[in-house]
């Protein structure tokens, strides 16, 4: 009881001191209880609809009081591009995370703070993944989808080949070796990391969070302390295993390309493994989720798929597969993948981000320290900036292709990996729609809730609920230009390896 007591007095203190008398209001949002805030509101899954509700009751900038923070959740573009993006300098830092940085003791990029550390890994990053280094990698896109189109003839578990897939093409950029057949142990292991990793950095998930001064308990009493370590310790065996194994391939490599770097001499072995590891997990789950959410698409709305295969035959034809040459000449199979990422957002509630200095915004008072959340469900199904927004509609993005695309962030936090993950969405897509029919196996499933995907999520990330789908090839010419096409590839990655050295060296 004393204890309690102390801890009372403490926290109305502090909250007595943070006030400013005559200060802008915060922005609206559910009402709060003393002490937690809305704490007790909270919802443990998917919040993002719930913040959804709020946003059509209080407007498009609300406020949330979790124990001593606050949250701010934006939920319409106007206000995203005014505060993420305009007034970048303020909210590009990232919010202390207890358990998250128990996990990864500061080397995990994405959740850095804005600073030099941050500028460093982001620079190495950027250095393989800009738009024109990622033109070099397309041969190992061409080699692996070809293979996912082959392993497709003879298999119904598109999702397992799709993180096959997926998962080969990073880790082959990542550390010269190629996952040709998709149940490899690293596999298996960065899978349950991820999700350990992004349960830890979900707002509203860990009292310590809400309440800082938990963070001093000692480490034996303190549950997540100890849940942190012991991940970290995974984690980082795993990526520095992976690291210096790439280093000593024959191959060229992302670990070989950063190592090389003049800046890198001062950085540990263990850092310049996450620089080049987290790009491998944070991409092969959120990418096969946005794959799955393309079957699930293709079986709810045959029309648009049809409209797809009307454009590639025209373009493509029935005797070859589409290239990457043939993408820009397909401006439909584009607004395809584009309308899949709005449809079924796979990370729905994104990232917070860190108000670094008190800000005023349509006379809302934004305080120094606040979490900031861009709410990608409330943006990718606001009906003002797309109307019949539960529907799948392709042709919205040809009608305007000013319309903004949530799926990569804002920002300077944005993702790094956007370019090379949608020309591995891209030419999948392509080459499936060109070579597949696909119908649901079970007519009876439950696909949509509350005229949305059904989904299920870990942590940040979301993806289709599980569900069956039947592949058939179109017809027999197509099926022997997949066998022809995989029979031909030169199965050995190293040479795409080295044309890719060559071309950056050029």
């Amino acid at each position: 009881m004393l204890t309690f007591c102390i801890a009372f007095v403490f926290f109305a203190s502090y909250a007595l001191l943070s006030y400013k008398s005559g200060a802008p209001p915060l922005p609206p949002g559910p009402k709060r209880l003393p002490l937690i805030g809305n704490l007790h509101q909270y919802p443990q899954n998917e919040p993002w609809k719930t913040y959804q509700n709020w946003h059509k009751l209080y407007g498009p900038i609300i406020s949330l009081k979790l124990g001593q923070r606050i949250l701010i959740v934006l939920g319409s573009h106007k206000v995203v591009r005014e505060l993420l993006e305009k007034r970048g300098a303020i909210y590009s830092s990232r919010p202390q995370m207890a358990v998250a940085e128990r996990v990864t003791k500061g080397l995990q990029t994405a959740l850095l703070p804005f600073g030099p550390k941050w500028k460093f890994h982001r620079r190495l990053q950027t250095s393989i993944l800009s738009r024109t280094t990622c033109q070099y990698y397309q041969h190992i896109q061409e080699f692996e989808s070809k293979q996912l189109l082959y392993e497709m003839l003879s298999s119904n578990d598109f999702s397992g080949r799709f993180h096959r897939y997926i998962s080969s093409i990073i880790f082959t950029l990542s550390y010269g070796k190629r996952l040709a057949r998709g149940d490899e142990s690293e596999l298996h292991e960065i899978g349950e990391l991820l999700r350990n990793i992004t349960q830890a950095t979900l707002p509203g998930r860990w009292l310590v969070d809400a309440f800082p001064a938990l963070r001093f308990m000692p480490r034996s009493l303190a549950k997540w302390k100890q849940i942190g370590d012991q991940f970290h310790k995974r984690e980082a065996e795993l990526f520095t295993r992976s690291y210096t194994t790439a280093l000593e391939s024959q191959s060229w490599n992302w670990a070989k390309h950063i190592v090389q770097d003049k800046e890198s001499k001062s950085a540990t072995v263990e850092e310049l493994s996450y620089i080049v590891g987290i790009l491998y997990e944070a991409g092969g789950e959120a990418t096969q989720a946005v794959l799955d959410a393309f079957v699930l698409a293709s079986i709810l709305h045959p029309e648009p798929v049809h409209r797809a295969k009307i454009e590639l035959e025209a373009v493509v034809g029935a005797n070859r597969l589409p290239s990457f040459e043939d993408l820009p000449r397909l401006p439909y199979v584009n607004a395809f993948l584009k309308e899949v990422l709005r449809w079924c957002p796979v990370a729905p509630g994104g990232l917070p981000h860190l108000v670094v200095c008190d800000d005023i915004y349509d006379g809302y008072r934004i305080p120094k320290g606040s979490m900031v959340v861009a709410n990608h469900w409330s943006l990718d199904f606001d009906e003002n900036t797309f109307p019949n927004a539960t529907a799948f509609i392709p042709e919205r993005w040809i009608d305007n292709p000013q319309l903004p695309l949530s799926a990569f962030g804002f920002g300077r936090r944005a993702c790094v990996g956007k370019n090379l993950a949608l020309d591995t969405l891209a030419i999948a897509i392509s080459r499936i729609i060109w070579a597949y029919d696909i119908r649901p196996e079970n007519c009876d499933d439950e696909l949509v809730k509350d005229g949305t995907a059904k989904m299920e999520s870990f942590g940040v990330i979301s993806k289709p609920a599980p569900f069956k789908a039947l592949f058939s090839v179109r017809d027999p010419v197509r099926q022997e230009v997949i066998e022809m096409e995989w029979k031909a590839v030169e199965k050995d990655t190293g040479s795409a390896l080295d044309l890719v050295k060559a071309s950056l060296l050029s």
